[in-house]
């Protein structure tokens, strides 16, 4: 891309665009009937994803993971939940992988929203290029996308991957890379697929083959 296709795609990215509320992920962005599709919930995920071998996507030079356990409050009541923070670095990316699974179906569509509505206030003031879109893979019980990120729900998890280019301290994109910046922008993987949206069907499809628990665990369980 030279000079001039940069800031015609830029000058468009940035035309101004009401930025959508703090429970922003209705029906009308997402597509008709995105509400959360149904699921059994008679079961409970808890992997361990310390124990889950690095995507073979990349060559990763940085792999951190961390990993803690809390109390989730929904009313009157504490639910326990696993919290991982799985960090991927390569010459070409930073990946910020969050996974939260929850003793309860419910509070994993919660975080979902909370998640969305965290982006919401702190991009206030400026122009929005984009509101939250639909993935364009079915993912989950429901899936949204920026620019940059991908996050979902499936059954008790929640997942939120973020995939931020490192660039050339030349390129005139390393300052201005956002949740919201024009996604032809934003460089893709080598199958044309966003790198977050990659990253994010890794997750489901080891999500899906993971052992299930009618109780929820003390402990996260090896896969």
């Amino acid at each position: 891309m030279n000079n001039e296709e940069f800031i015609k795609v830029l000058a468009d990215s940035t035309k101004t665009k009401s930025p959508p509320s703090s429970r922003s992920l209705s029906d009308k962005q997402l597509g008709d009937g995105a509400s959360f599709q149904p699921e059994e919930n008679d079961d409970f995920i808890a992997l361990d994803f310390r124990t889950v071998n690095t995507p073979s996507c990349g060559e990763w030079i940085t792999d951190n993971r961390d990993f803690q356990k809390g109390k989730y409050q929904k009313g009157d009541r504490k639910y326990d939940y696993f919290d991982f923070d799985w960090r991927l670095v390569n010459n070409d990316l930073f990946i910020t992988i969050k996974i939260n699974i929850l003793n309860s179906h419910d509070c994993a569509h919660d975080v979902f929203h909370n998640d969305a509505a965290d982006i919401v206030p702190s991009m206030s003031g400026m122009q929005w290029a984009h509101v939250f879109k639909p993935c364009k893979k079915n993912i989950g019980a429901v899936c949204a996308r920026t620019a940059i990120s991908t996050f979902f729900v499936y059954k008790n998890v929640f997942v939120k991957v973020r995939a931020i280019p490192i660039l050339p301290e030349s390129s005139p994109l390393r300052d201005i890379l956002s949740e919201w910046t024009a996604e032809a922008l934003i460089p893709k993987s080598p199958n044309g697929d966003p790198w977050d949206m990659v990253i994010a069907e890794w997750i489901y499809s080891i999500l899906k083959t993971a052992s299930r628990f009618k109780v929820f665990p003390a402990e996260p369980s090896p896969r």
